[in-house]
């Protein structure tokens, strides 16, 4: 507080703008796009991780879809960093989601204590609806046609997904009508 009042701010705080520095999609590259395709299936995985550690006690079967979800994720991850390795070598440029206009910002609910199941799942959903709209979108802009194709393949892997967490959704709805 001190240090706001002098006009000092922390090194860390204010050093990324998202307005500033972000691209637009349309800018993006083939490699950026890739890049960017990695970075988002490591993120995910992550934080279905989280969630599933976090719910396996309470909640295992909300835990055991987000833990194969989890999985899922980490083989998109490995098949797109394989075909970024063969198309353009072992340097993947930084690229983040907040670099790009156009994505949602995320609230790191992952980092709470105590997760809310159901909220968890809307939380997942929105990430699978994002994730799916980022990879048909990317599909339209590459040329590369094997490119296209798994990207189109995993967009609809993506709804599949959501699909799954739906149905897990109306499930739980329908035991709790039924208690």
């Amino acid at each position: 507080m001190a240090l706001a009042r002098r006009g000092l701010v922390p090194h860390w705080r204010g050093l990324h703008d998202p307005g500033k520095m972000s691209k637009e999609f349309t800018d993006l590259d083939e490699r950026e796009i890739l890049a960017l395709a990695i970075a988002l299936e490591e993120e995910d995985s992550r934080i279905y991780r989280d969630f599933a550690e976090k719910l396996k006690t309470n909640h295992p079967a909300t835990a055991s879809v987000l833990e194969s979800m989890w999985a899922e994720e980490i083989s998109h991850h490995a098949r797109l960093l394989a075909t970024f390795k063969q198309k353009h070598g072992d340097h993947i440029p930084f690229v983040r989601r907040q670099d790009v206009k156009g994505f949602v910002k995320r609230t790191p609910m992952w980092l709470n204590r105590i997760l809310q199941p159901r909220r968890v799942l809307r939380t997942a959903m929105a990430m699978e609806a994002e994730t799916r709209r980022f990879y048909r979108e990317a599909a339209n802009t590459v040329t590369s046609t094997e490119l296209r194709d798994l990207l189109i393949e995993l967009a609809d892997a993506e709804e599949d997904h959501q699909d799954a967490l739906v149905d897990l959704t109306k499930a739980k709805k329908s035991a709790q009508l039924e208690n």
